[in-house]
């Protein structure tokens, strides 16, 4: 028999296939799965940075309104179940288990990578359980991703910065073409505030396909009341002054994102009968009871014993910044920050970034061959006359941090954050 550690090892060691873009091999699998990605609708969310949030938070609106609500999500930071959720309850070992024994004979004749696995076990598992609603995130771009085999109710496009360039081209225009593969014919589209030459790629994809587009800022007006409460009005919807659940000035505009999405959807017909308890308090509630309902981490967390230690998994430029300028903007800063990155991410300017909020780095190696090594980025640091310390491992560096006073950062990747809290887990344990 089959245990779960012998399939959470065949499904990783799948990896070594590599990243392969393209809908042929996923297209075999949920085939040979009777298509279960036609048996429930769906939302799909793509962008380089904050299409988690945006996920997390239209997950836990249909679940405020009673609706049976799947979540698929990448990457995962502790444990691979978390990347497959229903009602923000990760998906079991043992279904896993059966899962992947059903889909195996597929994934080896077709040459399945490890993500289009983890699509077609997710894919499968939200259709057998009767969701009512199935949120999809993109892996890596859009248009050749294995989540894209969907024709959602609508798509959302997050915003578009340069990240995997290798894979999605190297300029701002050809990420947003790949991104904006996910458009489909007649499938409305909302999209948050883009660059103009990226703005311009999706509008130009939009019309050929006749997809409405919109814009969420021109879609919802934000109001600030008093202790950080906000208030999200459009045409339908109006939430009156909510906390929303996620820490940093960016979440707000993300939360803006999901309502503008639900805003546009209450007016499509079958929308508003399928889903009429999608009120302006269910989305009221979702957007404060984000991490309650869903069990997201890594956004500008606060964790450990103390609520000394700080996790964002901002992970390139674009979110660095993000990150960085929501801590100043909250008054964070004199932080000792434990930094770990990707050897393919542009890490000079996300230093020069985090160094705005850290008195100190202290770099560390997650423990993945594409990470960068502590030593590079430590030596990095110092040439531009930011005060670094080499901290080795992840567990290391972040044992080095709490021996000094004040509060601690984790930041730069998914791998960092996870190996973190796995770390404050056995610590408190």
């Amino acid at each position: 028999m089959t245990t779960y550690s012998q399939s959470i090892s065949y499904l990783f060691g799948l990896q070594g296939r590599g990243i392969k873009f393209g809908l042929r091999n996923i297209r075999l699998l949920l085939a040979a799965c009777g298509h279960p990605e036609i048996r429930f609708p769906s939302i799909h969310i793509a962008g380089t940075n904050g299409k988690g949030s945006t996920s997390a938070f239209l997950a836990s609106v249909f679940q405020e309104a009673g609706y049976t609500t799947g979540l698929y999500t990448s990457p995962h930071l502790v444990r691979f179940t978390e990347r497959i959720r229903i009602n923000g309850k990760e998906i079991s070992e043992r279904r896993v288990v059966s899962l992947l024994e059903t889909v195996r004979p597929v994934i080896e004749k077709t040459g399945a990578t490890f993500f289009e696995a983890t699509t077609c076990i997710a894919l499968k598992y939200f259709a057998e359980e009767g969701v009512d609603i199935g949120i999809l995130e993109v892996g890596l771009g859009g248009r050749l991703d294995a989540t894209n085999v969907v024709v959602p109710l609508a798509s959302v496009i997050t915003n578009v910065g340069f990240d995997h360039m290798e894979y999605l081209g190297p300029s701002i225009r050809s990420i947003a073409a790949e991104k904006g593969g996910i458009i489909k014919q007649r499938v409305p589209v909302v999209i948050g505030t883009l660059q103009p030459p990226a703005d311009e790629t999706i509008a130009r994809i939009a019309r050929r396909r006749h997809a409405p587009l919109t814009r969420a800022a021109s879609r919802i007006d934000l109001d600030c009341g008093t202790r950080g409460r906000i208030s999200f009005s459009g045409k339908n919807i109006r939430t009156g002054l909510v906390r929303i659940g996620l820490e940093g000035n960016h979440q707000t505009f993300n939360a803006g994102l999901a309502v503008a999405l639900l805003d546009v959807l209450a007016e499509r017909k079958g929308f508003a009968g399928r889903f009429s308890r999608l009120t302006s308090r269910a989305v009221a509630q979702g957007l404060a009871r984000v991490v309650q309902n869903t069990g997201l981490q890594g956004r500008l967390s606060v964790v450990g014993r103390d609520r000394r230690v700080l996790l964002d998994v901002a992970h390139n430029q674009d979110g660095m910044h993000t990150a960085v300028s929501s801590m100043l903007s909250a008054g964070i800063r004199n932080l000792t920050a434990v930094f770990g990155v990707m050897k393919d991410k542009a890490y000079l300017p996300m230093l020069k970034q985090l160094s705005w909020v850290a008195d100190a780095i202290i770099t560390v190696q997650p423990d993945t061959p594409r990470a960068a090594p502590s030593a590079t980025l430590c030596k990095a640091a110092r040439r531009m006359g930011i005060p670094a310390i080499d901290g080795g491992n992840v567990s290391q560096g972040l044992r080095r941090a709490l021996r000094r006073k004040g509060r601690v950062l984790v930041i730069g990747s998914h791998y960092v954050v996870g190996e973190s809290l796995r770390f404050l887990k056995k610590k408190k344990a």
